[in-house]
């Protein structure tokens, strides 16, 4: 039995029998070293190819008798039809040559095509190479400079694909840089934007707007009312002092910008008249800590409820302050039930009110002015204390400058312009009358 594994018994891959082999006449292989199997075993390619039929030689003329000769390529007749090119600004610099070496030749034109280039002198490399003339239809171009490519063919020899040009003028584009302005002269100043409005809806000027004479005249007659419920006793007065409280309260959340404020409003609205029924429930020494614990109480209740109110922090701290402001205001009318001379100081809050909003002849200063002047007099005629006059007519100028404030409505006119001069002017009427005069 022979051993296949070894190679003295005629084994292996590489110990076959030998056959005789005529190389093919086409075929001249040269001399090849004994490749090594992977495994150890010798390869013997001649061996392996024995029974394979030989492969003749590829032979290009043959194979390509048939076909007609390929001209060379002329970018010259190939492009006699298209428009010339036309190239702004530097021109491509030519590649470097070195040094011994003779320019590079053109490649010779075809018989049958138009010539349409000089070919360069090999003798003369320094002079420059013309270009061919373009079609009649088409301006003459400049010739380039010396060792520089023709038109239409990069600086590495390639014809031009016209990437980056406009297809109906082949221009090239280029980027319009600003001209430099002339020497000694300034760069012109960029326009300045227009400025914004001053307030919405594009109103322009000032944004105190007077209340005008009508929330005067409403003023007055709630001053009336209160002077005649102040000589029908405490109760009647508490009751026109609380519906001076709930259109307080409505005519700050409007002048501040939220409406509606149902909730706000009633809340502001409600702690006042808790201030009203401490009073009347208090005796004389402790009607003034009354007023203080009603407001404290329902001011500590509005920032509980801000606070824990689900809305953004922005709004929330607005909303706070919109809120604890009115019941602030709200409460503090209720020092009317506290103060002595009500009829002189609502009295003279409607004085200085209607004065203020009188359309008199002069300048604009002179309505507050004379306002503040009668109140003060009217003090003096009545026989009230000596602050009692001056207080309340700033309390109503300032009340009154307050409901005009940031281009209110009609709505705020006829709410915090009638209420304010009575509101803010009621606690200055009880320190005149029972602070200063003690």
């Amino acid at each position: 039995m022979t051993d296949m594994n070894d190679p003295n018994q005629g084994g292996g891959y590489g110990n076959w029998p030998q056959q005789p082999h005529q190389p093919h006449p086409h075929l001249q292989q040269p001399p090849r070293h004994a490749a090594q199997h992977p495994y150890g075993y010798p390869v013997d390619d001649e061996a392996a190819t024995t029974l394979l039929p030989p492969v003749p030689a590829f032979d290009d003329a043959a194979a390509t008798t048939l076909l007609p000769p390929v001209p060379p390529l002329d970018d010259a007749a190939a492009t006699t039809l298209l428009p010339p090119v036309r190239v702004s600004g530097a021109m491509p610099v030519a590649p470097p040559q070195h040094l011994g070496q003779p320019p590079v030749q053109q490649p010779p034109v075809h018989p049958q095509q138009p010539q349409r280039q000089q070919q360069a002198q090999p003798q003369q490399p320094s002079r420059a190479r013309h270009a061919a003339p373009a079609p009649r239809s088409a301006p003459q171009q400049a010739a380039p400079a010396a060792g520089m490519p023709p038109s239409g063919v990069t600086a590495a020899g390639m014809p031009d694909t016209g990437a980056g040009f406009d297809p109906p003028t082949m221009t090239l584009k280029r980027p319009d840089a600003p001209a430099a302005p002339p020497y000694g002269s300034f760069p012109a100043q960029p326009t300045p934007l227009a400025a914004p409005s001053a307030a919405p809806g594009g109103r322009t000027g000032s944004p105190i707007i007077d209340p005008g004479l009508q929330p005067a005249l409403i003023t007055a007659g709630a001053a009336a009312l209160l002077a005649g419920g102040a000589a029908l006793g405490q109760v009647a007065l508490a009751l026109v002092v609380a519906l001076l409280q709930l259109l307080t309260a409505a005519g700050w959340f409007r002048l501040n910008g939220m409406w509606p404020a149902r909730q706000g409003i009633l809340l502001a609205a409600l702690a006042g008249l808790s201030a009203d029924v401490a009073v009347l429930l208090a005796d004389s020494d402790g009607d003034a800590a009354a007023v203080v614990g009603a407001l404290g109480g329902f001011f500590l209740l509005v920032l509980v409820l801000q606070t824990f109110r689900p809305s953004d922090p922005k709004e929330r701290f607005y909303a706070l302050t919109v809120l604890g402001s009115a019941t602030v205001v709200t409460a503090l009318c209720t020092t009317l039930l506290l103060a002595g001379w009500v009829p002189a100081g609502v009295g003279a809050v409607a004085l200085a009110t209607l004065l203020a909003a009188a359309p008199l002849p002069g300048p604009k200063q002179l309505g507050p002015v004379l306002g503040l002047v009668a109140a003060v007099l009217l003090g003096f005629l009545v026989g009230a204390p000596m602050a009692l006059g001056a207080l309340a007519g700033l309390g109503a100028l300032i009340g009154r400058r307050v409901a005009a404030y940031d281009f209110p409505s009609r709505f705020v006119h006829m709410t915090a312009g009638v209420a304010l001069p009575l509101a803010v002017a009621a606690p200055l009427i009880w320190m005149a009358t029972d602070l200063l005069a003690g």
